[in-house]
């Protein structure tokens, strides 16, 4: 047996025994720390790097997915100052609503009624994020909404690399349904301690999410997801009862569990919600016009004249912090936008908390793409400019080797947008400016009415700069719509939105595949930034 222990940089010391087998990794893993597997655990992106010291020896800068527990003779002592826990926080996802087609809970304190009565539980089951909404079924009101960081990232970033670990090991999938399970569990009981509820009051739970994180939830196969062509054998989930999983401390032995139904193998359950929702609100009663929920897969769905087109485009971890430089998600210290004015030669960047920067994240980035082109620091295909007509812009472009990079953070710290983060970004934009041609082209309609903007992205991008980038179309009016997955869920969840309907509104949208439709020609026209 051997004892790791986990330093925090502030003094607190976590410690647990292990077997020695696996990997430190996959030791931080059961405490509970969010490990950055851009690469899912390969050993090829570095972003799981930490100060290790094995029994004696001094501390040495290690992968921890590629170094085995097995090389300690009794103590590891690890530095996880640097990696993030998967504790729960919660989010003021009533102010995200605002005005606009969903409308809006009051966050007000729960009834009488609502405490004695039945709950449901909503569940936006996200690649990076898990959200959780507490409803009392009396009265179909909101009563808490918690998030954490989805313990699978550990596993890797994207839903490809989670497919893949999960097709060439069965014990690996079966944790990794496991690990979503049981941090539904965690949130549920930390709504149910809030209110000092029973969990025997949970009757009802929905869940929805992208195909991948549904089959993993609910113990299918994912292995068809990931290989050409692509499908999914299966659309429907069954209905459970909630003995069927494990939800850590709990034991929801009351609740029965639905799964949303998906439409393809990149299009699922979380766009089908989301889409009902809007679709139950008249957002798509006239014109032409666009869900759009931006994260490593871009899914779009097309509304014209009673019809339904829909997609998913590779667009990418970029907006999520993959593939950047210095890219991570909206965490403190992250550049989370930017303002600049180029007659006045200003430029400040604006950090998540007030911190001093040490990333950027996905709003910050496009910002940062938007500024540099209008700054003429980056001309139109993407490269930079050796030196251009501002002096402000001038101030901030170096090279680092042989590659061009822009200062992007203000004075007090160093955050750069290199060349081959403004191409990650490029491509990302390119695949959703892509997939919004063909499924234009496919419904014959000359331009979108209207674009709603969905999920955690949509809430903190700047929409001016997503215009002027290209991730949206300039020439429609934009709205944000929440976390239209959650709400969607929620609607569900308390018959607003009937199931029946559901699957009746799944058959009738047209999954496009952009493939077939000169997709490689398309992406690279769409390369070029406006």
């Amino acid at each position: 047996m051997i004892e790791l222990e986990a330093l925090d940089g502030e003094g607190r010391c976590q410690t647990v025994t292990v077997d020695g087998r696996g990997s430190v990794a996959d030791a931080l893993r059961a405490l509970g720390y969010a490990l950055p597997f851009d690469c899912g655990g390969r050993g090829v992106c570095g972003r799981c790097r930490a100060f290790v010291s094995f029994d004696s020896e001094s501390a040495r800068e290690v992968l921890t997915c590629q170094t085995p527990l097995a090389r300690a003779r009794g103590r590891v002592r690890v530095d996880v100052s640097r990696l993030g826990r998967l504790a729960s926080v919660e989010r003021d996802e009533f102010a995200e609503l605002g005005a606009g087609v969903c409308g809006a809970n009051e966050a007000i304190a729960p009834s009488r009624e609502e405490l004695r009565g039945e709950l449901g539980v909503a569940v936006d089951l996200g690649t990076t994020t898990i959200v959780c909404a507490l409803v009392s079924l009396a009265t179909s009101r909101v009563l808490r909404v918690v998030g954490a960081r989805n313990p699978q990232a550990s596993f890797g970033r994207d839903v490809l690399a989670r497919i893949a670990r999960a097709s060439v090991d069965v014990g690996v999938a079966r944790l990794m349904r496991e690990l979503s399970s049981r941090a539904i569990g965690t949130l549920v009981a930390a709504h149910l301690s809030a209110f000092n509820l029973s969990e025997s009051r949970v009757t009802e739970i929905v869940v929805a999410g992208n195909t991948t994180m549904e089959y993993l939830f609910s113990g299918f196969e994912v292995a068809p997801l990931g290989v050409a062509p692509f499908t999914a054998p299966q659309l429907t989930f069954p209905e459970r009862r909630g003995t069927e999983f494990d939800w850590h401390e709990l034991r929801l032995e009351n609740a029965r569990v639905r799964v949303a139904p998906v439409m393809s193998a990149f299009v699922g359950g979380d766009i089908l919600v989301g889409l009902s929702r809007l679709f139950s609100r008249g957002a798509f009663d006239s014109g032409s016009n666009l869900l759009l929920d931006v994260g490593t897969n871009g899914e779009v769905v097309l509304g014209a004249r009673g019809c339904f087109y829909a997609t998913s485009t590779a667009a990418g971890p970029a907006f999520e912090g993959g593939e950047i430089s210095q890219g991570s998600l909206a965490e403190p210290g992250a550049i989370v936008g930017l303002d600049w004015d180029v007659s006045r030669e200003f430029w400040r960047a604006r950090t998540l908390c007030e911190l001093p920067a040490r990333s950027v994240c996905g709003s910050g980035l496009v910002d940062a793409l938007a500024a540099t082109l209008d700054f003429g620091a980056l001309d139109p295909s993407g490269r930079f400019a050796r030196r251009c007509a501002s002096t402000e812009a001038n101030s901030r472009m170096s090279c680092c080797g042989r590659t061009r990079r822009f200062l992007i953070s203000n004075s007090d710290s160093e955050v750069w947008l290199t060349q081959r983060d403004v191409r990650a970004a490029q491509l990302a934009v390119a695949a959703m400016k892509a997939g919004r041609r063909i499924l234009r082209e496919v419904a014959d309609v000359a331009e979108f009415n209207a674009v709603y903007l969905a999920g955690g992205f949509g809430a903190s991008v700047n929409r001016s700069s997503a215009a002027r980038v290209g991730l949206i179309p300039s020439s429609a009016v934009s709205y944000y719509v929440g976390n239209s997955s959650l709400w969607g869920a929620v609607d569900a969840l308390v018959g607003r939105v009937e199931w029946s309907s559901l699957l009746e509104l799944s058959r009738r949208v047209e999954i496009v595949d952009l493939t077939s439709h000169n997709f490689t020609e398309i992406f690279t026209d769409a390369l070029r930034f406006p």
